[in-house]
Formats: structure tokens, sequence, C-alpha cells
């Protein structure tokens, strides 16, 4: 079979009525139902472009695995769904290959009688079952001159059967098209199965899923999951016994539990709630579930009863953290359109309710052989965040080196050139939750700087984490460049330039939180040219993988290395409440801005503060500071 072409088909998006939810109740002649898909219809598909006269057809494929249970028992009838109605005749099939069917049909029918809705076409001949025996079955429909090919429907079930659902147009092998992986739905048709083999007990285990949908859970907290499941078998389902192993990277945990009062019928997929589930590990765990007893009893055929999701559980008693997004921004002083970028990111920034989100640092890269004064060897590096990108580009940034799906740049640094659509991603990345929380402190004595970050995990591990890594950087502000091309005026102040790289690499050193506190000790000897007053130090706990799109940032943090400039009052204690960097005003580790105003009290921007004399407020949560600060241009 080939893939699915995108020029052919085009899903329709329009749910269609629901008919037929009751048709394939057990029936009076004790038959079975052989198929993936609800009774439920949901969509159609349409052959776009195309009118007949021609043939639309979809199958399920049946494998040995599946038709051995019920070997001696023979198909007798195909069941399908279509809307609306199409065509003048409707054909069955059973065969052993759809692209050979002339030679590998086993059994066949056809009716002019049929219509909109589920439908049922004997066969000619019943086929037997026989052991090892691998199966399509199908239907055809005939259509007639100027009929659009759009009748062909999937079930309203949220998981499909890969490789098990076939449609397409004409005959031949080339017009086969297995796409249920992307429309994620199973086609509506059945094989109606008679006979005295069908086992009792026997259930298969489709999917299981969170009932909220998330993968995030806290450890030992019952919550309830969706379970979707098949009787094989005649004999209704009434109870089973779900048995769960939690595999982290150093133990596997057992649990079960039983369901009853259960009522699962013959072959029709279901959906079951499925309460106090409870993962008793903790950190990135998968967890095998297995159906292991049916009516209390041991199901005959248990290679479909186990079903693997991985999740992360957090800590019993820990809670999420608040997140700062690591924003990097790739420039070049000799892009002209740098300037124009700053600017619009500023602007997302000052309209934020939550102005003190984000910690801002650039990575300076040379453009087109020039030269630009700012880039440092260790810079270097990070075009490995580019991805499989043929050419490093500016502008280009990173929020937290998340993947984001939909963009055109392989990533996790992407161009982003619209305040929406920054805002947008931003807002998503924030939505990630964090385990981890950082402090910093230094202390300046001459030129040399020491520097101690300090942090506590609420969890033994973090989500998706290969190798743990704490990066820290010195960043410096408010630096005044006559070279940046696209500036207006005689110079352009260059902010958040990344000065050195503390870790003993570019990604960071090793972390364990295990035992969920750390502390790690940094000691630089400033350069001549820094400007202390104007420097920060940035650290980050991220992830270290040689895939560049699992190199995610879990938290940020930042402070300012010397006091702000200007005069401060004696409501502030010792810790800074915040710090201005290139006239914005930004808060410093626990803090957040309240308020800014000028001499004459009346409220302004937190950002593109001009020269002048301001009262910033901030607040811990419990103390208020306030404080009076220069703004030097």
């Amino acid at each position: 079979m080939k893939s699915f072409r995108n020029s052919l088909f085009l899903l329709a998006l329009t749910s269609l009525p629901l008919t037929g939810a009751d048709l394939f109740a057990q029936s009076a002649d004790d038959a079975m139902r052989l198929g993936y898909c609800t009774t439920e219809y949901s969509s159609g598909l349409i052959l776009q472009d195309k009118e007949g006269p021609g043939v639309y057809q979809a199958a399920v494929y049946f494998t040995s695995d599946l038709l051995n249970k019920y070997e001696g028992d023979k198909i007798t009838a195909v069941e399908f769904a279509i809307k609306p109605k199409r065509g003048s005749e409707a054909k069955v099939f059973v065969c052993n290959h759809i692209n050979y069917m002339s030679t590998t049909t086993l059994g066949s029918g056809s009716t002019t009688e049929y219509s909109e809705g589920w439908n049922t076409v004997k066969l000619d001949k019943p086929v037997t079952i026989y052991k090892g025996m691998d199966l399509y079955v199908g239907y055809q429909l005939m259509l007639e001159e100027g009929e659009p090919f759009d009748c062909l429907l999937f079930d309203q079930s949220p998981y499909a059967v890969p490789n098990n659902n076939l449609y397409g147009f004409n005959t031949g092998e080339d017009n086969w098209y297995d796409n249920t992986s992307g429309i994620n739905k199973n086609v509506c048709v059945r094989a109606v199965v008679e006979g005295k083999k069908a086992p009792d007990n026997d259930i298969s285990f489709i999917k299981i899923e969170p009932q909220n949908g998330s993968d995030y859970m806290t450890q030992n907290e019952p919550r309830s999951y969706y379970a979707y499941v098949q009787n094989n078998g005649k004999t209704p389902i009434t109870s089973f016994t779900l048995t769960m192993n939690s595999k982290t990277a150093s133990q596997t945990i057992k649990s079960e539990k039983t369901f009853e009062g259960l009522n699962i019928l013959n072959n029709v997929p279901q959906k079951l709630k499925l309460d106090g589930i409870a993962i008793p590990a903790e950190g990135n765990v998968t967890t095998e579930f297995t159906i292991s007893k049916v009516n209390g009893e041991k199901d005959p055929y248990p290679s479909d009863n186990t079903l693997s999701r991985p999740g992360y559980c957090i800590k019993e008693g820990s809670k999420a953290v608040a997140r700062k997004v690591l924003f990097e921004e790739f420039v070049s002083e000799a892009y002209e359109g740098i300037p124009a970028a700053d600017e619009m990111y500023a602007s997302v920034f000052n309209e934020r309710d939550d102005k003190d989100d984000f910690v801002w640092v650039k990575h300076h890269r040379n453009y087109k052989g020039v030269q630009d004064q700012f880039v440092i060897d260790e810079d270097d590096d990070y075009e490995e965040l580019y991805g499989k990108a043929k050419k490093p580009f500016v502008p280009a940034v990173c929020f937290d080196r998340l993947p984001i799906s939909g963009m055109e740049d392989p990533g996790p640094a992407y161009f982003v050139d619209y305040e929406e659509q920054t805002n947008t991603i931003l807002s998503a990345v924030k939505q990630e939750p964090s385990f981890v929380q950082l402090n910093i402190d230094n202390k300046l004595e001459g030129k040399k700087l020491d520097i101690k970050v300090s942090g506590h995990a609420g969890v033994c591990e973090m989500p998706m984490q290969d190798e743990l890594r704490l990066t820290t950087w010195l960043v410096e502000d408010n630096i005044k460049s006559t070279e940046q091309e696209g500036a207006t005026g005689s110079s352009y102040v260059q902010d958040g330039v990344l000065r050195k790289v503390l870790s003993s690499s570019a990604w960071g050193d090793k972390l364990d939180i295990t035992k969920y506190d750390f502390e790690k000790t940094y000691s630089v000897d400033l350069q001549d040219g820094w400007n202390v007053d104007n420097m920060r130090v940035v650290t980050f706990v991220s992830n270290f993988n040689t895939d560049a799109l699992k190199r995610r940032v879990y938290n940020t943090q930042q402070l300012a290395c010397t006091k702000t400039t200007g005069i401060t009052n004696t409501t502030a204690e010792a810790q800074r409440p915040f710090f201005v960097i290139g006239g914005v005003v930004v808060a410093n580790q626990g803090f957040r801005v309240v308020e800014v105003c000028d001499i004459a009290g009346r409220k302004v921007s937190a950002h593109n503060l001009g020269a002048g004399l301001y009262i910033v407020k901030a607040t811990d949560g419990e103390r208020v500071y306030t404080q009076k600060v220069i703004v030097k241009h």
C-alpha cells in the first residue's frame, strides 16, 4: 500500500448525524462482528476534483492473531456505513490481498438495495476461517457518471488501529491508502461471523488515556482514565482486573485494581471510565497496563491485553512552581533588522500582565562575513539550537528551547516576526509546569565576583530528562555601540550581551537532583571594559540530549551583580527587589514590579524608560519595597 497523498483526499470536518448506534447489539442468531470501528460514524472522506463513473472502496485488514480465535467459524456477510448514498451497486468481498483481488478473492456479494447509513450485504458463499489466515474484508461502490467521491465514512472513535484501515478509488495496487494515523479514525466496515468458536473471557485492550488528557500526575493520587476495549467473545464481560507495572529508571512498582459491574457486549469497541487508578512511582515513569483477568478467569488470548503509556509523576506533596522563560535571541550588529526586532519583542514583554516572567539574553553572531564585536567562543556552540537548519539566521529566538509545532524552521530556534505570535508562544511555554526553583547569591571584591547558585527540586528528576544540566552565564546590559546596523542616532544600547559562560561547557554542568537540593559555586575575574553595574548572573536548569530539540529548559533565574545605579531609600533591604536594564525595570528573584511612577506621580511603563528620576514599587508577596532610581542613557 502507498502512503496517503494530500492531493487526492480531503477529510470533511463537519460531523454527521449519528445513526445505527444499536445495530450491532447481540443478535438472535448469535453472530459475531469483527472490526475496529464503533457503530457511530462521524466524518466523511472526499476524493477531490473527481467524479464518477468509478469505484470508491474501503476495507479492513484482519491478521491471523485475531482470526485464529475463530478458527472454523464462517464469515457470512459484510457490514458498512456510507453517507450520502452513491452509486448503482454495492459489492462486498473477502480476499487474501487487496492488491490482487482478482486471484485472491475467497467470497463476494452484491446488491442494488442499499441506503445511507449502515448496510449488511451477504456473501454468495461463506468464507471459512482457517488457522494462520490473513484476510481483507471490504466493499466497493459503483459510482455513476457525475457522482462525487464523497460517501466513505469513518467512525466516531478517538483512536485508529494503524495499518488495518484502508480506502481508495478504482482498482489496482496503486489505489489503496492507509492514513488512519493522521485521521485517527477507523473505516466503517465489519465482518459478520457465525459459528461456535468465539472464545469466552477474551478482551482486546485498544487504548488508555487519562480523563483530563494530561500525562502529568501526582504520585499515589487516584485519578480517572478512559479505556477503550473490545469483547472478542459472545459472553458479556462484567468484570476485569487491571494490573499496573510502573517502571522508572531505578525500579518497577506493581499494583492492581478490579473493575466490576460492567456490561461489555460482543465485538463493539466500548469506552469505559476507570476511576481510582494511582501510580505509586516518582518522576518519569512508563506504566504497563495489563488486563490480567476477565470475568475472574484468565484471558485465553493475552497477547492483546497490555498497553504502555509514558507519564510524569510529581512527588507526593510537591507542586509546580513559577516559571521564568529563557528567551534567547540570535542577533548581529551587521544586520539592520535587529533594532526593529528588539523593539517588537520589548513591546510584547511590556504588554504582558506579568512583566517579570522572562529572562532575555542575546547570542551575537557574525553576519555575511562581518565580525560582531560581542561574539564569544561559547556562542559558537549555541548554533546547534538551529537544529538541522542549513544556514543559521538572525534574528532567531528560542523559548525555553522547546520545540514548537507548525513552525517553518526546524527549531528550537525560530524566526518569529509578529507580536501576536510571540506573545502566544510565550504564554503557551509559561503553561509548561516547572518543578525546580533557583536562587543566586553573589559577592564582589575588587574585580573578583563570587557566585553561588542553589536550588530545590520538588521531584527526583525533570520531565523527559535525559541528562540534567545547570548552566550559568554572566550577561551585560546597557552597552553603547556605534556599530549596530539599522539603529537611529549616534549609538545603540545593547542589552543581554552574553559575556561569559561560567559553567564548564556551553551546555552546562551535570546536575544531580535525586536528593532534591543542590548547590554550585563559581568565581570569575571581571575583564576590563565590563561594567559590573550593568551586569547580571543568569542561571538555568536544562536537559541535554544530542538532539537539539530535546534540550528543553526547566526554569531560569537572574540576579544583578551590584546595586542599581541611582538613589535608593532605606526601606529596601540588602536584597535588591529589582534592577534596571537599559531603561527596562526587571524584578529580581522572588519579586514582582507593582508600578513605576515619574516624579509627578504619574504611572508609566516599566519598559523603555527615558532618562530621568522614577519611583519603583515592588513586592515579594509579603512586603512592599519602594525605591527611587535614576535612569541614564
